[in-house]
């Protein structure tokens, strides 16, 4: 927390980066990593997403825990559900 009280999000950095979004039914729906933080991301999709559903976002070959956290018809912000190392 800084000196106002508000919470200090990590760092994040723009992308574009295809992926993959599997819910926990296994549905695989195609997305792009607009953005991403060692603690989270938001992404584009074609469909909307729940909030409070946990799925894995796939990313070439690794894969990484997620919860949605916010979601409108297009966009929705998740937080990976163990810290993300972007090295």
């Amino acid at each position: 927390m800084d000196e106002s009280g508000h919470t200090r999000r990590a760092p994040r950095v723009t992308a574009q980066v295809r992926s993959v979004l599997i819910d926990s039914n296994g549905h695989e729906l195609p997305a792009v990593v607009t953005d991403i933080s060692k603690g989270g991301f938001r992404v584009s999709t074609s469909e909307p997403l729940v909030v409070g559903e946990c799925l894995v976002v796939r990313v070439g070959h690794s894969e990484f825990r997620a919860q949605i956290r916010w979601a409108n018809e297009t966009e929705a912000g998740g937080y990976f559900l163990e810290p993300v190392d972007l090295d």
